[in-house]
């Protein structure tokens, strides 16, 4: 849970109130001059952290509570020819241009390559293989397009630099913190992550979400952008574009909570303003995704998102718009809420009697998980994996991270399993089998087959839908 809370600290306390349609929303405050005050909004008390993010940050001001004063000015434009110039992007700005050639240009050598989906006005340094990097970037896209369809209203105007960071990396971004695995910084128009999962999906997911309150000029409630953000973490995306969201182990959080409280959550929930919201983020962030799953699972979010930004100069909390989608007062809103958490069965993080053991123990890797120790005798061992290989999928279902490999691998129950892993730029499937483990000899036997790149296995969820165009650029290593 801590982890999650830190990735968008920078973004918490990032406003003080709410832009003004008058100026680009997207245009910096010229340095060293004051914004001129602005009226407070309705229903809020004047001085409160109202607008988390949609107006720039004044020099100086906190960027939340995991990384204080981690926005930089943006760089200068750069003056030259050719690949020295900025280039020019939709509504001239060019932050996210100029963050990826501020990347290139402290990170020499060929570790990251730097690539673009214009179509959805993404650039990126990224120090993935090309396999990693197409599963990546088709995620992103396929999110983004449904979200735009269903949510958002279109793509952020302006570009968004993602720097998919090496371990190293991380560790000197985020001054070693193990809590913050990603982060999205709204005034740079930047993503920086060490993990294309969980991770990415989230923080992607308030990079378009603040698109859309720029266009609209509406700051919403921070249990809005973090539950929606949270409710992203995890789902299935089929062809069509019909997107399903699966129960993470927040719903486990959430199913304890219900248990031990008895009064009221949403309504106090929805009031709160963001330092609050904050401030008690462990408990929070579950129920903001839970109760957003709640009416994604009965085919109303989408209603709810639009009573929610049609309605907003009159209730910015959000509980007018749930009563209005769901025809009840919040009261009664929230004891369907509580039964409908209450009949989900928990989720199962752990392997426990009568579960399959693979026999590994991993660590976070970018793309994966890292196999650092195998159990001799085990599944993985008489399947052929080594240490070092990167496992990122099992049974069907991809992994990006610790967290994702243990809720997938505490599922299973089949006799056997594909698992893929990379080694080095290779993308191997091996076959776990359990049946028959106790007699069978230690020496492994291996079940392999080369992926050609580009294609993927039925039934991978989350980020292994259509590849992405493949680049001929050199190659890189997140290792």
């Amino acid at each position: 849970m801590r982890m999650v809370v830190a990735f968008l600290a920078v973004m918490a306390l990032a406003g003080q109130a709410p832009a003004r349609r008058s100026a680009p929303s997207d245009a910096p405050p010229p340095p060293d001059q004051p914004e001129p005050d602005a009226p407070a909004p309705p229903n809020v008390d004047p001085g409160e952290d109202v607008a988390p993010g949609i107006k720039e940050r004044p020099a100086g001001t906190p960027a939340g509570p995991g990384r204080k004063g981690a926005t930089a000015p943006p760089p200068p434009p750069r003056r030259g020819r050719g690949s020295d110039r900025t280039p020019e992007t939709p509504g001239g700005d060019t932050r996210a241009r100029r963050q990826q050639q501020a990347w290139r240009e402290s990170h020499p050598g060929d570790v990251y390559r730097y690539l673009d989906d214009p179509a959805h006005r993404l650039v990126f340094a990224t120090c993935l293989d090309e396999t990693s990097h197409a599963d990546m970037a088709s995620t992103l896209a396929r999110q983004a397009d449904q979200q735009a369809a269903t949510l958002f209203g279109g793509m952020p105007e302006a570009e968004v630099f993602i720097a998919i960071a090496t371990p190293a990396d991380i560790r000197r971004t985020f001054d070693n913190d193990p809590r913050t695995a990603g982060m999205y910084e709204h005034p740079l128009r930047r993503i920086i992550t060490g993990d294309i999962g969980t991770v990415l999906r989230h923080e992607f997911t308030h990079a378009m979400h603040f698109g859309h309150m720029e266009r609209t000029g509406q700051p919403h409630a921070m249990w809005v952008q973090e539950g929606l953000a949270a409710l992203y973490e995890r789902y299935e995306l089929s062809e069509s574009g019909e997107i399903v969201f699966l129960p993470t182990a927040r719903h486990n959080d959430v199913r304890r909570l219900v248990a031990q409280r008895s009064g009221p959550v949403i309504a106090p929930m929805m009031a709160m303003k963001p330092s609050q919201f904050m401030a008690a983020s462990d408990d929070l962030y579950p129920v903001a995704r839970s109760f957003f799953e709640f009416l994604a699972d009965q085919g109303k979010l989408r209603r709810w998102y639009r009573a929610y930004v049609d309605g907003f100069a009159d209730d910015r909390t959000g509980q007018s718009a749930a009563e209005a989608t769901l025809g009840k007062p919040v009261a009664e809103v929230e004891r369907d809420w509580r039964a409908w958490v209450k009949a989900r069965p928990a989720v199962d993080v752990k392997v426990g009697k009568g579960d399959r053991v693979v026999g590994v123990t991993v660590t976070d890797a970018t793309d994966g998980v890292r196999v650092t120790a195998i159990v001799r005798g085990s599944a993985a061992h008489r399947a052929g994996l080594r240490v070092g290989d990167v496992i990122v999928s099992v049974a069907g279902t991809e992994v990006r991270s610790s967290r994702e490999w243990t809720e997938a691998s505490a599922s299973l129950r089949v006799p056997e399993a594909p698992i893929v892993v990379r080694r080095g730029d290779e993308r191997i499937e091996f076959t776990l089998r359990w049946e028959g483990q106790a007699s069978a000899p230690t020496r492994p036997a291996v079940h392999a087959s080369r992926l050609p790149a580009g294609i993927d296995r039925p039934g991978f969820r989350a980020g292994s839908l259509d590849r992405a165009s493949r680049t001929t650029e050199s190659r890189a290593s997140c290792t």
